[in-house]
């Protein structure tokens, strides 16, 4: 019962918005009575808590990370993989949702933004931790990835720019990133031999 009333919850909330969505609505929409999800759930602002809190934890299983990628092409998969997730349509309205309540429920969103970052940060650390050329500074690194990567992107997709712009731009953004990192030294710059990259 629970899962049905949160999936109604969360398309009521994301396609009409906070304020336009009812207790009612949602019952009805998952087949339920109001008793039912009063007794679960016993405000609206409790049901949309958990909503974000099951949306913001719903994140995809980090990919896994072949050991023999250099350190570079792991953190470009993570980083394309990352936005991938961020731009996805239900992503997108459940962000614009979190942030239009945040006045009315700060706890919430400070925790829905934990939540992803928290998320975020440990799919980078597998990422830069899977393989053998693992920096100094793992923490520092994933810090300035997740900020040059994932902020600026995510701003952009929330104000409304075109996902497919977006989607086309995230390959060269990692690139960018990454060249920031090697030119501030947070990356190791990887030194060309005669027997091939070290």
């Amino acid at each position: 019962m629970d899962r049905r009333l949160l999936d109604a919850a969360f398309d009521l909330f994301v396609t009409q918005g906070f304020s336009a969505t009812s207790c009612e609505a949602v019952a009805r929409r998952a087949g339920a009575g109001k008793a039912s999800l009063y007794a679960r759930f016993p405000s609206k602002g409790h049901l949309f808590e958990a909503v974000v809190r099951r949306h913001a934890k719903a994140r995809p299983a980090a990919a896994e990370m072949d050991p023999g990628l250099m350190l570079e092409d792991r953190l470009r998969q993570v980083g394309r993989d990352m936005l991938e997730h961020a731009l996805r349509p239900e992503t997108l309205a459940m962000m614009r949702q979190v942030v239009a309540t945040a006045d009315r429920f700060p706890a919430v969103a400070a925790e829905a933004s934990r939540i992803g970052w928290e998320g975020g940060r440990d799919r980078v650390r597998h990422a830069i931790c899977s393989g053998a050329d693992r920096p100094a500074a793992v923490e520092a690194l994933i810090d300035q990835f997740i900020d040059l990567v994932f902020a600026p992107h995510q701003l952009r997709a929330l104000l409304g720019e075109d996902r497919g712009d977006l989607r086309d731009q995230a390959g060269a953004r990692v690139d960018r990133a990454i060249s920031i990192l090697k030119a501030t030294g947070m990356l190791p710059r990887l030194v060309e031999t005669e027997a091939g990259v070290l």
